[in-house]
């Protein structure tokens, strides 16, 4: 009975010890897709080896390659480096299994010279960037309309599109040209519909961890810091204008200098005081101009008085100082950031436009950019000693 029992034992010993581990049926290469987007970026792949049940094989030997090494190299631990703008295929095998992710590398080509009037791209055309040689920027950040299947959905925050806005800052432009005698203001135009990215929003929000959303963001902005810059070194100063669209219930365009409703319902001396200013997006033009703050807000030289004059109902400006009390927008991220507020010669100022009568037909959009464009140049002359004759700033 004990010898029995031992052969037993032993036969299950040798059956268990000669078990060879299942053979390698899959191999999935995660994340599936990867941007690079300059030259010498790395990034480490992992691949995660299964077996015919979809049971992970741990300690699997995986060996790494890529299809197309001109574009991007892969070492022995799946760590792609980029190399030069192109898509490559990134393989990983595990015996006679193998799975694959698309590595793209995106290298814009370098611009020497950006010209007045030409157009410039970011990736797949997400941003236009239309370069100008005036000091007044303009952009428009949710009237875009593409929604690339690469790019998900975003799932919070707001999504609402500013209808017409690309199109009411394109007609801005073609009058800004009329009345400034041939001068280009810069133009940067999100073109992704904002269900897909809110450029007017940190990128955590904005992009809500897509990198093709992210990459767009960063473009979206770095255009906007290159109009800045052409700005302040071709004028010693300048201006920069968010567009957007609202639906509130009193039809009139807001103007946001970074000031709350509440802060816009003060008295002109209490407006006055240093701390509205320094946390204004126009810090610069407020230091530096003989007049009070309130003036320039809301004052007759103001770009809402300006406004005003051309019958465009306007908050804040002398007719309407404040919002009392009804829904106002005072300014977003991108006037924070590309506005004086944190320094600079650039102040900016978010317009904020109501749809009947401004963005709802072409007409109505034309009239509005046609007394913008007249309300910027008259106020470019007051503040900024625009010379309208010469297409420069005077006194620098």
């Amino acid at each position: 009975m004990r010898t029995r029992l031992s052969a037993i034992l032993l036969a299950a010993l040798a059956c268990d010890g000669g078990t060879s581990p299942s053979p390698p049926a899959r191999v999935i290469v995660t994340p599936g897709v990867k941007l690079l987007a300059e030259a010498g970026a790395t990034f480490r792949f992992a691949a995660r080896v299964t077996d015919a049940q979809g049971s992970a094989i741990s300690g699997a030997e995986v060996a790494w390659s890529v299809a197309d090494p001109s574009v991007a190299t892969v070492d022995a631990t799946g760590q792609a480096t980029a190399v030069a703008a192109g898509s490559t295929e990134v393989r990983a095998a595990a015996g006679e299994a193998s799975g694959t992710a698309t590595l793209e590398v995106y290298i814009p080509a370098p611009v020497a010279e950006y010209v007045p009037g030409q157009a410039y791209f970011g990736r797949n055309r997400y941003v236009e960037y239309i370069a100008g040689d005036l000091p007044l920027v303009v952009s428009a950040g949710h009237g875009g309309g593409e929604e690339p299947d690469e790019i998900p959905r975003r799932t919070w925050g707001t999504l609402g599109r500013d209808s017409w806005t690309q199109e009411t800052t394109r007609a801005v432009r073609d009058s800004i040209i009329a009345y400034f005698r041939g001068g280009q203001p810069h133009i940067v135009i999100s073109r992704l519909r904002r269900t897909r990215l809110d450029p007017n929003r940190e990128i955590v929000e904005a992009a809500q961890g897509s990198e093709f959303a992210e990459q767009a963001w960063r473009e979206y902005h770095r255009f906007i810091a290159i109009a800045r810059a052409r700005v302040a070194e071709d004028h010693g100063r300048g201006l920069y204008v968010d567009m957007h669209g609202h639906s509130h219930p009193t039809p009139r365009v807001e103007l946001g200098y970074l000031l709350t409703g509440g802060d816009l319902s003060r008295s002109d001396a209490r407006l006055n005081e240093p701390r509205f200013p320094e946390q204004s997006s126009i810090r610069s033009l407020a230091r530096r101009v003989d007049l009070s703050f309130a003036d320039i807000v809301r004052g007759p030289l103001s770009l809402g008085a300006l406004l005003s004059g051309e019958r465009i109902t306007t908050v804040p400006s002398p007719l309407i100082p404040d919002p009392h009390g009804e829904p106002f927008f005072s300014g977003g991220y991108s006037t924070r950031r590309h506005g004086s507020l944190d320094g600079g010669v650039v102040d900016g100022v978010q317009i904020e436009l109501h749809r009947p009568g401004i963005r709802d037909t072409d007409e109505n959009r034309r009239r509005f950019a046609g007394a913008l464009a007249r309300s910027l140049r008259l106020f470019l002359e007051t503040h900024y000693g625009f010379a309208r004759e010469q297409g420069t700033a005077a006194g620098r």
